[in-house]
């Protein structure tokens, strides 16, 4: 009998055992999962800035995870120090509108695949675009990321351009100036959600530790115009309680100080006026909110009108000054490249039937033509994303469906078009 006792022990003390094993592997999974080894960063539901980095130079050093380790601990020492260049900066105990962010825990870099993030996407990657680089800082009682990636476009699928074209730029011999372009890193989209202080000091200290130059990357119309109507087409209309909201800034002249000067001394104006100063326009802005029950018909009034090719911007005045004088229409767009609508008379553009809609609306109630140059979006808010001229955010109700997957990858490809179509990331 005690032998069967012992026996019986035996299998008993084995159960028991094995469960302590089983929660050790289940204890380093989680400290894995801690460690960022298998995480990956909050894109949905965040609100980013916008910025834009010139080709990291990386050296003929592979960047992996051991010397994103070390560049990850250098930047600890700075962000922990009390003094960058001269500047008292105090970041382990910050001020922020959210309160005490607390003593800094931890600087991670990972790198991070770009489906992971966005979903599965239909065409096909290439490895240097398959992933992005994730810079995490984690206080007490906050956490701050970066994310770069890379410049996705629709008409350039493979890697981008070489580093040595990029360097040359028409020499006559090519010998020099070359560059090996797999000593650089394209990763040229930067988003990040900091306070501006800690912007500031990011950005030095990716220009300093890997020789490139990051720039604040400012979207025009042509970009959120462009992401409105190609979300439309992938996902559909925003949902039933989410109405779209355009804001609307205007590039208008001021007033015409030697006008106002010959008034002054002519007698036209009282005495007391003599000392007023010209003042700018007074409308800055506005705000255009079509309600989502009336979104469906505005989309079907646009396409319509593309039809009957009786769009808004093939209508417009010929009297105007703008028309066709290519110089005066960028004068009153402004120094933005974005903006303007110049696009709209490229025949082989993207459809825009929502903003003809929207135009031929404001053009009938309003006598506001919503195509002149010096008339901008600025900002577009639905249901399903938030950007603006230099943050965006796009919203997740529950998992990542497919029709989100895709608009998501519209969305950052067409901050990649943004990017390469200016090109100073590139050469700067």
């Amino acid at each position: 009998m005690a032998r069967q006792k012992a026996q019986n022990a035996g299998p008993a003390l084995a159960q028991r055992q094995q469960p302590a094993s089983e929660q050790e592997s289940r204890s380093q999974r989680v400290g894995d999962v801690e460690a960022g080894e298998i995480a990956i960063p909050q894109f949905f539901n965040t609100t980013f800035s916008t910025h834009r980095v010139s080709p990291l130079y990386i050296g003929a050093q592979k960047l992996d995870q051991a010397r994103l380790d070390r560049l990850a601990h250098r930047l600890r020492d700075t962000l922990v120090g009390d003094v960058v260049r001269g500047v008292q900066i105090g970041l382990e105990a910050t001020d922020t509108p959210m309160g005490q962010v607390g003593p800094l825990k931890a600087v991670n870099f990972r790198w991070f695949r770009a489906t992971d993030v966005l979903g599965d996407n239909s065409g096909e990657l290439s490895e240097e675009q398959a992933k992005g680089l994730w810079m995490e800082m984690r206080h007490e009682n906050a956490a701050y990321v970066a994310l770069l990636l890379p410049g996705y476009s629709v008409s350039q699928k493979g890697p981008s351009t070489s580093t040595a074209s990029l360097w040359n730029m028409g020499l006559d011999k090519p010998e020099i100036g070359e560059a090996d372009g797999s000593q650089f890193l394209h990763l040229p989209l930067l988003l990040l959600r900091m306070p501006q202080p800690l912007k500031a000091v990011i950005g030095e200290w990716l220009s300093t530790t890997f020789d490139c130059r990051v720039t604040k990357l400012n979207l025009g119309t042509r970009t959120l115009v462009s992401v409105l109507e190609g979300w439309i087409q992938e996902s559909g209309l925003p949902r039933a309680d989410s109405d779209l909201v355009l804001t609307l800034a205007f590039n208008a002249p001021l007033t015409d100080k030697g006008r106002v000067a010959v008034l002054s001394s002519g007698g036209g104006l009282d005495d007391e006026d003599e000392d007023d100063e010209p003042t700018e326009p007074g409308l800055r802005s506005m705000e255009i909110s079509v309600s989502a029950s009336d979104l469906r018909r505005f989309l079907r009034a646009g396409k319509a009108l593309q039809k009957s090719k009786r769009t808004v911007a093939n209508t417009a005045s010929n009297t105007a000054s703008w028309e066709h004088d290519d110089r005066e229409r960028r004068r009153l767009a402004g120094p933005h490249m974005d903006d303007g609508w110049d696009w709209l008379k490229n025949k082989e553009g993207p459809p825009y039937p929502l903003m003809e809609a929207l135009a031929n609306h404001l053009n009938h109630h309003m006598a506001l033509n919503l195509f002149h140059p010096g008339v901008r979006v600025t900002q577009v808010s639905c249901g399903g994303f938030v950007l603006s001229q230099s943050r965006i955010k796009i919203v997740k109700a529950g998992d990542v469906t497919e029709d989100l997957s895709r608009a998501a990858w519209m969305f950052v490809t067409l901050l990649g078009e943004r990017i390469r179509g200016d090109g100073m990331s590139l050469v700067t």
